[in-house]
């Protein structure tokens, strides 16, 4: 007795210093940096909220239109800044972290869930602590998980509502929740299976059900190359198509062993499942959307949500990296299954070896573009090797797995389908930091198979835990991600009444020191013009934005000069117009420049911005 209680006070103390470390560690960084647009948007949107605009109605919100509101209360109760829409990011945090250990110690014990979560949470909000709703969406698919992890161990009603619950809000906070939701699905057929197979009764064929999953699972795959086929390239059907299609194949391949159970049987369960938890997504949902039929506005938030998304597709686009990359993860997973088989004398020296020249790669990150993609690469591409290593687990333990439904079995098959699906999120703009909006569960996945080893290789698992804390905390956050060359983020105080604390680079504190006060005092309270994707600009001055738009960049070319055109040229309110050079919007700039030069005779550059102005 004494003993459990000892190492009960142990399990406590070591979560609360892995909690406590936690929010120091994002806590220190959460005034840090910024992109100008995403803050600027945030704070934009917020502001309009609160002036009685209606997001998808009034104004061309790119989410759902749930975290809006919830700036706009941030505002209303603590003030007009941008450091406040902070807080509610910090206050999820909190939650999150003890969720991340919860779920690792479901099959960790506690040293390991502790560094699992300290590997899930320096790849996550700290890289980039600005309130995006993606970081909403990590948190509310990860109580998600935590749900449906309980379910598992203990089923219940509540869980399942719960777990519903969580996806509801995170679609409404951007509309990528719903790659959680159907994760979950997915896991209750998964579930429906091993029930079935667990009893032990007389094979008989359920082909009523066979046909309903073999359409389901079909839709799904010509979903997923339906969303990239437009625009992918060989690197984006490998991650974002290949995942669900080994999924969806490795479900229909355990319906060769017929169970023991009717198509009827096999309904009535799968259904207990998911109507609970498809309701309970619904419920915030509808809540929400009651607002918007007050204002007979569910047009509009239908088409800003679903629609408009779709048309302005090819226009944000960033490319996953050359398939030649993926050689990468293959050797580090290849390297980690060889070392896990050995025994004795060769596991040290492979371990040894192993560790050597992960530190040497980690060491000179900074220095070697080869370490640099080496260490990077081998996290970021890694989800299609996980999917065929726990595919192929799955498939060659079936039948032990089904024989005691076992807990093993659904919890891989959980963490698999949540990450694979959730990873979709770096569609179709995959900078590294949309991999950080789904790498805890990348991390869990790959913790999770290395706890499978009848003998893991501790030494090198500690070794990796190390070297991917390391590498986000020295190397990302102190360089912009996705980019080896040192850039100056967060060293000078943001002298801005709007801004609050926040710490940026010298180079746009000292530019918008003197653009907001020089566009300021031309426009005298009046019309502004600011983009393309300027909204900070309208943001920091407190000058009102004429238009819809938030993200001119999105936007098509021949509809986005339709717009500027009624704006600019039937306006005569507009005296400032403010334009920014910048990468990724050269079409929009050049259309603004084409209105720009022959209507406002005077001009001054600030920076990488000119400003425009007529009498």
């Amino acid at each position: 007795m004494l003993r459990h209680i000892s190492a009960l006070r142990t399990n406590t103390a070591l979560f609360l210093m892995v909690w406590l470390l936690s929010i120091g560690y994002l806590a220190a960084t959460l005034n840090h940096g910024w992109i100008s647009s995403d803050d600027g948007a945030l704070g934009q949107s917020a502001e309009r909220v609160l002036q009685g605009e209606i997001p998808h109605l009034d104004f061309a919100d790119p989410y759902t239109g749930g975290l809006v509101f919830l700036d706009a209360l941030v505002f209303k109760i603590f003030g007009v800044k941008l450091i406040w829409l902070r807080l509610p990011l910090l206050l999820f945090f909190l939650l999150w972290v003890p969720a991340v250990y919860r779920i690792a110690r479901d099959f960790l014990k506690p040293l390991p869930a502790a560094g699992v979560t300290l590997v899930s949470v320096a790849w996550s909000v700290p890289n980039y602590p600005a309130a995006m709703p993606s970081w909403f969406n990590l948190f509310f698919a990860t109580f998600g998980v935590l749900a449906i992890v309980e379910y598992i161990r203990q089923p219940a009603l509540h869980w399942l509502v719960l777990a519903g619950l969580a996806g509801g809000c995170s679609f409404l906070f951007k509309s990528v929740g719903l790659y959680f939701i159907a994760a979950v699905l997915l896991f209750f057929v998964y579930r429906e299976q091993s029930l079935a197979r667990s009893q032990k009764l007389p094979t008989r064929h359920s082909l009523v059900y066979l046909a309903f999953l073999t359409l389901c699972l079909s839709l799904f795959v010509a979903g997923l190359f339906k969303l990239v086929f437009n625009v992918a390239e060989p690197a984006d059907y490998l991650h974002f198509v290949f995942p669900g299609f080994a999924i969806s194949a490795l479900l229909l391949a355990r319906e060769r062993t017929p169970p023991g159970v009717s198509s009827l049987a096999r309904f009535r369960t799968l259904f207990r499942m998911a109507a609970p938890f498809l309701l309970a997504a619904t419920i915030p949902v509808v809540v929400f959307l009651l607002f918007y039929w007050r204002h007979d506005a569910i047009a509009a938030w239908f088409h800003g949500v679903f629609v408009a998304p779709q048309l302005r597709l090819s226009n944000a686009r960033l490319t996953l990296a050359s398939l030649i990359f993926e050689y990468i993860p293959v050797i580090v997973v290849l390297f980690f299954l060889e070392t896990g088989s050995l025994r004795g004398r060769p596991r040290q020296f492979l371990s040894i070896f192993l560790i050597l020249i992960a530190t040497i790669v980690l060491l000179t990150t900074r220095l070697s573009d080869l370490s640099y993609i080496i260490a990077l690469e081998s996290a970021v591409e890694i989800i299609p090797v996980l999917v065929l290593v726990a595919g192929f687990w799955l498939y060659r333990h079936a039948e032990r797995l089904d024989q005691l439904a076992s807990i093993n079995g659904q919890l891989l098959f959980l963490l698999l389908s949540v990450a694979v699906l959730c990873s979709l999120i770096q569609f179709p703009f995959a900078q590294i930091i949309y991999f950080c909006y789904a790498s805890a569960f990348v991390v869990l996945l790959a913790a999770f198979l290395i706890a499978q080893f009848p003998r893991p290789p501790r030494a090198l698992a500690c070794a990796a835990v190390f070297f991917y804390i390391s590498l986000p905390v020295t190397v990302l956050r102190s360089h912009w991600l996705g980019t080896r060359g040192h850039f100056d983020l967060d060293s000078t105080r943001f002298d801005q009444p709007r801004a609050g604390a926040l710490r940026v680079s010298r180079a746009d504190a000292d530019v918008y020191a003197w653009l907001i006060p020089f566009v300021r005092n031309l426009a005298h309270g009046q019309l502004i013009f600011a983009g393309p994707d300027a909204p900070e600009v309208y943001f920091l001055t407190g000058l009102k934005n004429p238009t819809r738009l938030l993200f001119d960049s999105i936007e098509d070319p021949a509809s986005y000069e339709r717009q500027i055109r009624s704006v600019l040229i039937q306006s005569d309110a507009i005296k400032v117009l403010v334009l920014k050079e910048q990468v990724g919007a050269t079409d929009q700039l050049l259309i603004l420049r084409s209105f720009a030069v022959p209507q406002f005779p005077n001009s001054k550059r600030i920076g990488n911005f000119v400003v425009y102005w007529r009498p």
